[in-house]
């Protein structure tokens, strides 16, 4: 149930977007948002393309693809733009073997065409691919990535699991965590969970780091109270994206300013085998507790590694979004 859940999760926080658009006045319907409709995960593309000036190009290098990724430092760095690229082959090979579709219903909804049990290949590869890339100048032939691609097997998610709105150039996506819970233990119904669930979205950040760790085994001690509020703050509110159209797709994204709490590295007071000082950032501190709280499958556990590059990098890092790219049909 647990490996269940952490697909279910996936697939809908993957399937954020849009704008519920009514009226009470039926004689003067206000207009379709136009963002209205149905998506899939854009083409994945591939270029042999020169970082720096001087170097040889990678070959193969992801230009565009499913996860839409751009990472630049305040000073210039071939590394986060070279990096960029490994985001994005990782995004296509990971993101079409579990998404099919999203449609962006004008009820308001968000409902997702998805691998109800997908078993992930190619996991196993990816880091080798990455470095491959960063370090030896060739990235997988494009070939083999949109080779994994699912192309049977596909459900669709129900309704009321998230909704979309337009609010201030943003993109809120607010997810209904009950009926997440209840989806994800099989069609059951969880609405005794909401007063508690509830509770705990308004409580102070110590009550979920309490509960979570009774309920889950999820021990957050060591995550800062900004971040748990962040946190809370998304699930009561919704997650603001930002929204680009261009040249055809539509991009939903965060950018830097949704992770820097998260990111910030602090010393932990503790040493390493070589006696330097251990840093980590509440990234890291969540994702080692859903780790050890075997909520995260043993084929995605390797992406901390992922974590600690851009960890490394942040206090250097200007821009940094991650997201959707996406194509209406």
């Amino acid at each position: 149930m647990r490996k269940n859940l952490f697909y279910y999760l996936f697939t809908v926080l993957c399937t954020a977007t849009l704008f519920i658009s009514c009226s009470d006045d039926e004689d003067t319907p206000n207009p379709v948002n136009p963002l209205v409709g149905v998506y899939s995960l854009s083409d994945y593309e591939t270029a042999d393309f020169v970082v720096a000036e001087g170097d040889d190009p990678i070959k193969n290098f992801p230009k565009a693809g499913p996860l839409y990724a751009k990472w630049d430092a305040k000073k210039e760095d071939p590394f986060t733009v070279a990096a960029s690229g490994m985001f994005r082959m990782m995004g296509a090979t990971m993101l079409p073997q579990v998404l099919n579709t999203i449609e962006m219903s004008e009820d308001g909804n968000i409902i997702a065409s998805y691998v109800d049990k997908p078993t992930l290949q190619g996991t196993d590869k990816l880091m080798n691919w990455a470095m491959a890339g960063l370090m030896g100048g060739m990235f997988p032939e494009k070939s083999k990535i949109t080779s994994l691609a699912a192309t049977s097997g596909f459900v669709n998610s129900p309704a009321g699991l998230a909704t979309w709105s337009e609010s201030n150039g943003k993109v809120v996506v607010k997810l209904n965590i009950t009926n997440i819970l209840g989806a994800a233990l099989g069609g059951q119904d969880a609405s005794s969970l909401e007063t508690i669930i509830n509770q705990v979205l308004t409580g102070e950040p110590a009550v979920l780091k309490e509960l979570l760790k009774s309920l889950f085994q999820i021990d957050l001690a060591n995550v800062t109270d900004a971040s748990i509020r962040q946190l809370q703050g998304w699930a009561l509110n919704g997650i603001p994206m930002n929204k680009k159209e261009e040249n055809g797709k539509t991009y939903l994204y965060l950018d830097k300013s949704a992770f820097d709490t998260f990111m910030t590295l602090r010393d932990t007071g503790e040493k390493d085998d070589y006696g330097e000082p251990i840093i980590k950032n509440d990234l890291l501190y969540v994702w080692e507790a859903l780790v050890s709280a075997n909520l995260i499958p043993a084929e995605a556990a390797g992406a901390v590694a992922l974590i600690q590059i851009i960890s490394g990098y942040w206090s250097e890092t200007k821009t940094f979004d991650i997201g959707l790219d996406l194509m209406k049909q």
